[in-house]
């Protein structure tokens, strides 16, 4: 019946099958199709439909019948209820398969339930949401989370989708992996070559289906937003390190994720090596401390010591723990994963390690913001910070290149006009040059000149502290005498810190 109405009121207007199907940017087979009884419109065709025809859903023989029109009439109705769930989680509930295996198995989320939380409520709403923040801080792992979490199940009943981008993703290939998930074949279609065709083929199939997308490891805004094709009643959560790229997805629905507590870092290593937890907790705080309490450098800090503490000789561990208070040592620190732990953004056969993960943003950077951020690595990390001023007095480079480090997210902001840099970047700057003598000279000088002109300035004098200790060590360096240059109050003042 469907078909017999759709052909006769095309026929009653002396209509082409090419004109249908170009009106609506499809194949002539898919109009053959549906006049045969053969397939379906999807909603957003039915809707284009009617419109080109002037006539209802109902006299063209689209309107839904029996199990199919009672879940639609049901999801209009609770449509605008976020809180609906059209079923529990059935054996046939769609969880891509390309979910991956966060590495941790649940332990970086220690110190995270606030912010997975957050998350939820923000995502049961239905809204665009990104998570961005440093590279290895975790944000794969709580989507992971969310991903299993039955509480988001029930809120997206039609199910989940992932996609892992990296840093060349085949947006096309991606998207027709979705298509085949969804049932959707490019012969349905045509330029299924082309990803725009693809992202409104989906977006048209997924019509009102309540979905959770998620878009893992983005690097540009235009890849993020390709694979923004839920409707009404679906979701997105894109993740990212880069700056530019959350602004663009979802610039007023942002969370970052920060490092997490120590003492959730303790809990973390205590899974892995509880007993050296126990009895040697202020070495294992001070590893802590050196890696910036970020999460995969404890992760692989901790498998590592678990396996020499498999051997059942102290030693071993003890000798690995003395490794890992060693820069160089930490930075390349690499295990063994699956295929689903492996990021997007690593090529295959390169090993995960912090080194590595951090590589990935450098290499995108141009030469000069290579540069700056070794010059800027001449600062003590975060917590310590240094004004806008400094950097660009030591980086010697302009300001869009600072810029530039700031939307690759390897430099935060700290306060108006203050920046700071994670422990981690400070490292990996630091391993593979020696200090740039130029730039540490600007450096002293500068921090000099400040004393001298703020030595009345007791608050700015204690804010400025770390970088002036900094500048002094930098002066021994050089073999400078800064006591030479400075006034007699200027001198008092430096004799107080020592």
């Amino acid at each position: 019946m469907t078909g017999n109405l759709l052909k006769a009121e095309r026929e009653l207007r002396g209509w082409s099958l090419a004109r249908i199907a170009e009106a609506l940017g499809i194949t002539t087979r898919t109009v053959i199709r549906w006049e045969r009884g053969q397939a379906t419109p999807y909603p957003y065709y039915r809707e284009r439909l009617c419109a080109l025809f002037g006539k209802s859903a109902l006299e063209l023989g689209l309107e839904p019948d029996g199990k199919e029109r009672e879940k639609t009439i049901s999801m209009e109705k609770h449509a605008g209820d976020p809180s609906f769930s059209q079923s529990p989680r059935s054996a046939s509930y769609l969880i891509d398969n390309m979910i991956p295996e966060a590495l941790g198995r649940g332990g970086n989320l220690l110190g995270r339930s606030e912010l997975l939380e957050q998350i939820k409520e923000r995502l049961r709403e239905g809204e665009r949401l990104t998570l961005y923040g440093l590279p290895g801080v975790g944000k794969t792992s709580l989507a992971v989370a969310l991903a299993i979490d039955k509480q988001i199940q029930a809120r997206f009943p039609d199910g989940i989708l992932w996609v892992g981008l990296g840093t060349q993703p085949n947006v096309v290939s991606q998207l027709a992996r979705w298509g085949s998930l969804l049932r959707v074949w490019p012969h349905e279609f045509e330029d299924s070559e082309s990803h725009e065709t693809w992202a409104r083929t989906l977006q048209a199939f997924i019509g009102s289906r309540a979905m959770l997308l998620i878009i893992d490891d983005a690097w540009t805004a235009e890849d993020a937003l390709a694979f923004q094709i839920g409707g009404t009643r679906c979701a997105h959560l894109l993740l990212t390190r880069l700056l530019q790229v959350a602004l663009a997805f979802s610039q007023e629905n942002m969370l970052m994720v920060p490092e997490i507590p120590e003492d959730e870092c303790l809990k973390l290593l205590a899974r892995y090596v509880p007993r050296l937890v126990t009895h040697d907790k202020e070495s294992v705080c001070t590893l802590v401390r050196a890696v910036g309490r970020l999460p995969l450098a404890l992760t692989l800090m901790g498998k590592h010591l678990a396996l020499q503490d498999l051997t059942g000789q102290p030693r071993r561990v003890q000798a690995a723990l003395t490794r890992l208070h060693e820069t160089r040592h930490r930075l390349h620190l690499s295990i063994p994963v699956t295929v689903q732990e492996r990021p997007p953004h690593l090529p295959a056969g390169v090993p995960i390690s912090l080194h590595a993960t951090i590589a990935v943003s450098d290499q995108r950077l141009s030469t000069q913001a290579q540069i700056m951020l070794r010059r800027l690595a001449l600062f003590a990390p975060k917590p310590n910070s240094f004004s806008e001023e400094v950097a660009l007095a030591v980086g010697g480079e302009p300001a869009e290149i600072l810029d530039e480090l700031w939307d690759a997210g390897l430099l935060e902001s700290c306060n108006a006009e203050r920046y700071t840099l994670h422990q981690t970047i400070v490292d990996y700057a630091r391993a593979d040059q020696p200090p740039d003598l130029a730039a540490l000279r600007r450096l002293v000088l500068y921090m000099l000149n400040f004393l001298e002109n703020h030595i009345q300035d007791s608050e700015m004098l204690e804010i400025e502290t770390i970088n002036i200790l900094t500048a002094l060590d930098g002066a021994a360096t050089l073999q400078m005498q800064p006591e030479a240059v400075l006034t007699e109050s200027a001198r008092i003042w430096l004799q107080t810190l020592r």
